[in-house]
């Protein structure tokens, strides 16, 4: 069985943002020479689960299925983009979604049921019942639930997993989240009829050239902690930053080591989402084409006063620098 080598390069960008060896994942292949940037490329199943087994046991994460998914979110809002282009309503896109796993993603399958009552969304792998099946799962579901609730007003009405132990899904996810003998997603009706929510695809488009931007080169082999987050809290945008808890979760720490870990470095989470944002504020600004309450609902501001307060201080900041003397910038680390 083959699928795209896109797939396997989003697993190694996520090993790569968590800390793990990417080198030491390649080698594990059967077939290492193989151009994952190329879009025809493809790798075979058995290749894309041996870096997934490889990845729980180093990775120290029982939710890496979940996590996964979530940073799968930056990949899947081009895929989102693209979809809504060429669709009009929530059922035309589930369908071009299932052709979508059938052509690149084979290890996983959509089946759709319908009542009047309910629409449920199931998936199935033709893969041995294994953990790190159930886990390849958990990031399918986690990623088609975030799409389609992009997509639609409202969340999903449902999301259903194999578990009892429900706590960290719960956690993260925005849906309600039950558990179940399969992974499945619930909609009402309407929704599955409805039409695609523009206005998310309208910020999506806004920003999606700018994520891709600064995520296009992947981080260094031992590349500092703060680069780390830097590239998972960007991934996590939905387009808007995530919250801290939802980058803390990404990296199997306790809130106070994650933060400890950016201190030593001489940073915090609070100063690199405020600098994504502030990168996030001027492209978006540049373009044009949103108005202030808008980039404000983007960048997480409550309000849109909240947010020109926030702007004001960053063109403050740029003009202290840029008045700033050769001779005052050389003294400013002693």
């Amino acid at each position: 069985m083959m699928l795209s080598a896109s797939h396997l390069l989003s697993l190694f960008d996520f090993a790569a943002c968590k800390g793990l060896s990417v080198a030491t994942l390649q080698r594990l292949l059967d077939t290492p020479d193989t151009d994952l940037h190329d879009p025809q490329g493809r790798v075979t199943a058995a290749d894309y689960m041996r870096v997934w087994e490889a990845m729980i046991a180093q990775g120290n994460d029982p939710h890496l299925g979940l996590h996964f998914g979530y940073f799968l979110n930056l990949k899947g809002l081009g895929l989102i983009y693209q979809i809504s282009l060429a669709t009009s309503s929530i059922e035309q896109a589930m369908g071009l979604l299932s052709e979508y796993l059938a052509s690149s993603f084979p290890v996983v399958s959509v089946q759709t049921a319908q009542s009047n009552a309910q629409v449920v969304i199931s998936l199935h792998s033709p893969l041995p019942a294994t953990p790190a099946t159930q886990q390849l799962l958990d990031s399918v579901l986690i990623l088609m639930a975030r799409e389609i609730g992009l997509m639609i007003d409202g969340n999903v009405a449902d999301m259903q997993l194999p578990y009892e132990q429900l706590d960290a899904y719960r956690r993260l996810c925005a849906s309600p989240v039950t558990s179940s003998d399969g992974h499945r997603l619930r909609l009402d009706p309407g929704q599955l009829a409805g039409p695609i929510n523009r206005r998310r695809l309208t910020n999506i488009e806004a920003l999606l050239p700018l994520f891709l931007q600064l995520t296009s080169q992947p981080p260094a082999p031992n590349a500092p902690f703060a680069e780390q987050v830097r590239r998972m809290t960007l991934s996590l945008c939905a387009p808007e930053l995530p919250q801290l808890d939802q980058v803390v979760a990404q990296f199997a720490l306790s809130h106070r080591t994650f933060q400890r870990r950016l201190t030593d470095e001489g940073t915090s989470f609070r100063t690199i989402a405020d600098q994504l944002k502030r990168q996030m504020a001027g492209h978006l600004e540049r373009g044009k084409t949103l108005g202030t309450q808008d980039i404000a609902y983007i960048l997480g501001y409550s309000a849109s006063s909240a947010y020109l307060h926030a702007a004001r201080k960053w063109r403050n900041q740029s003009n202290h620098r840029a008045t700033k003397s050769p001779y005052q910038e050389a003294g400013a680390g002693l």
